[in-house]
């Protein structure tokens, strides 16, 4: 045979196995950074948990923030009928108490439609006062923002009463509240940039200015006192020291994130949403450093957070109508459809069972609901894996992508001993040929 075609034949058969054995190691590849390019377990049809829904009597009344009291009654502010909301799940049954100042506004009952597109004139009135967060005190007492009444106010249930704060700066659009240890009651000002006190020893509201154009979001008090927030326009989390009347900031470095609800775990540890970058976040305020942890969904929007009995971060997921829980120990994820179709969902609140309890916010929506806590699946132990190996790879900068990518060794010796057989076979032709 020609030497030529001899070496035409060596160097084909030595391609197609190289080629061969590199396609199956894409594969192989592809198949381990699954933990990687799926970045969370979510439930599938049939695996989810029940979820119960309760339709508020009063259409249309955008319910807002949630809690429960030591009764396990559930609370709510019901955002454009300007009402607080109790609902008793034994019984099922709702009583809706209205705000006092709000008490004396117009109502209508008209709705859009295509042939009656222009309101009522009144209409334009009925979302004065919008009560928004609600929280409850160890007395069993509401505590709530009023975003356009400018004001905070409380509710107590045994005498059925309301009492209401103006707060200093006009139009301020409280946003968010917290109780410290003494039961003062601190609130953040969305466009005011200031965090306020109403401070029952001295009888009156005290505001705290923070950066010039701060729009902050959320609020939280720690152990010691300290009230931490979340500041949106700043793209930060900040700390305000009482007693020194200090303010101490924590850049966040996926920028433009939209810190919004924040809360502080048993370790002290100041958790955090992102709305704008589809994350969850915990920062370990001694070191100043962040974890982040990215949600499934592609344009995810986790409105509200908070812990379970079993140390989960649970969430809500405003843009794809989910919620869903974030396990530490796995950096995993789990969630589940709401069972009703585009409904908002808005603020968490959890039972002394440890069943998860959000409102859902959208005017055609208009419930609260459910999780039962005992129904809820546990992540799958595959999933768990995947995702804690991916989770590892980027906390240790990309390393892990790194290393699953790269290319095997011996697709490196193959190629050399290929270009070491041509060049050989090539040297001897010549030589022979002289």
């Amino acid at each position: 045979m020609n030497p030529f075609k001899k070496i035409f034949l060596l160097f084909t058969f030595l391609f197609l196995y190289l080629l061969v054995n590199i396609s199956t190691g894409d594969e192989q590849g592809q198949h381990s950074m699954h933990g990687d390019t799926t970045p969370a377990a979510t439930s599938k049809t049939g695996e989810g948990p029940v979820i119960n829904e309760y339709v508020i009597p009063t259409p249309y009344s955008h319910p807002f923030g949630i809690t429960v009291d030591s009764k396990d009654k559930i609370w709510f502010t019901a955002q454009v009928t300007n009402k607080i909301v109790k609902f008793d799940p034994v019984n099922q049954s709702f009583k809706e108490y209205q705000i006092t100042s709000t008490a004396s506004l117009p109502k209508s009952d008209w709705k859009y439609s295509p042939s009656n597109k222009t309101p009522p004139k009144e209409v334009y009135d009925v979302s004065l006062g919008s009560p928004g967060a609600i929280i409850i005190d160890k007395n069993d007492r509401l505590w709530f923002v009023e975003q356009i009444g400018n004001k905070i106010g409380s509710f107590d249930p045994a005498t059925e009463k309301f009492v209401e704060y103006d707060i200093p700066s006009p139009n301020s659009s409280p946003n968010d509240l917290a109780l410290d240890s003494e039961g003062n009651v601190w609130f953040v000002e969305w466009n005011g940039g200031k965090i306020g006190k109403l401070d029952f020893k001295i009888k009156k509201v005290v505001e705290y200015d923070l950066k010039t154009n701060s729009h902050p979001a959320g609020i939280a008090v720690d152990a010691e006192d300290n009230i931490w927030i979340s500041d949106i326009a700043m793209n930060e989390i900040g700390r305000f020291n009482p007693k020194t009347k200090t303010y101490k900031v924590f850049p966040i470095v996926t920028p433009l994130s939209r810190p919004g609800n924040i809360l502080i775990d048993s370790l002290k540890n100041i958790w955090f949403s992102q709305l704008h970058s589809h994350k969850v976040t915990m920062l370990v305020p001694s070191t100043g450093m962040m974890s982040e942890a990215m949600l499934p969904g592609y344009n995810s929007v986790p409105q509200s957070i908070i812990f379970d009995k079993k140390g989960r971060l649970w969430y809500i997921d405003d843009m794809l109508n989910k919620i869903g829980y974030f396990e530490l120990q796995s950096a995993s994820f789990n969630e589940f459809d709401i069972p009703t179709i585009n409904s908002q969902p808005m603020h968490l609140a959890i039972d002394s069972k440890g069943d998860i309890w959000f409102t859902e916010h959208e005017r055609g929506a208009n419930k609260i609901a459910q999780v039962v806590i005992s129904s809820v699946p546990d992540i799958p132990a595959a999933h768990k894996h995947e995702h804690s190996e991916g989770n590892k790879g980027e906390a240790e900068g990309g390393q892990g992508s790194a290393v699953v990518n790269k290319v095997p060794l011996w697709v490196y010796v193959s190629g050399i001993l290929l270009i070491v057989v041509v060049i050989s076979a090539l040297v001897f032709v010549k030589k022979k040929r002289a």
